[in-house]
Order: structure tokens, then C-alpha cells, then sequence
């Protein structure tokens, strides 16, 4: 099988609006008081919550993938 459109194998680029990671911020701000900060699930929500965080700051960035990139 041949296929003459080689773009139909690379999925699309995930993208994450800036209004879905500030409410991701929130609602990992409110599982982790739930658990306790002391807890090791709350750690990787901790980190969680600090990369979501950090890209609803820069409001100036694009996501693409894992990627930020400033405009």
C-alpha cells in the first residue's frame, strides 16, 4: 500500500488553551488539599500544578507539544 499524503501518520499537535490550565491549576490546588501536601501522590500533583502554572502565566507563549515557544 502506498500512501501519496504522509501527513495522515503524524497525529496533530497537542495545544492547551490558557483558561483549561488555569482551571487544571485550580483543581490540582484543591486535590492536593485533599490529600496533604505530605502526601507522594500530592508531590507529583505539586509539579503537575507548577508546569500548568507556568504556562498560564506567559500568556505570550504557543504550546506545541511538550514544547513552549515565546512569540
Amino acid at each position: 500500500m502506498i500512501i501519496s499524503d504522509p501527513s495522515v501518520l503524524l497525529p496533530d499537535a497537542p495545544a492547551i488553551d490558557i483558561s483549561e490550565a488555569r482551571w487544571a491549576v485550580e483543581y490540582l490546588s484543591l486535590m492536593i488539599d485533599k490529600l496533604g501536601p505530605e502526601s507522594s501522590v500530592s508531590l507529583v500533583l505539586m509539579q503537575a500544578r507548577r508546569e500548568l502554572g507556568s504556562l498560564a502565566q506567559s500568556a505570550s507563549a504557543t504550546v506545541v507539544g511538550p514544547l513552549r515557544i515565546a512569540a
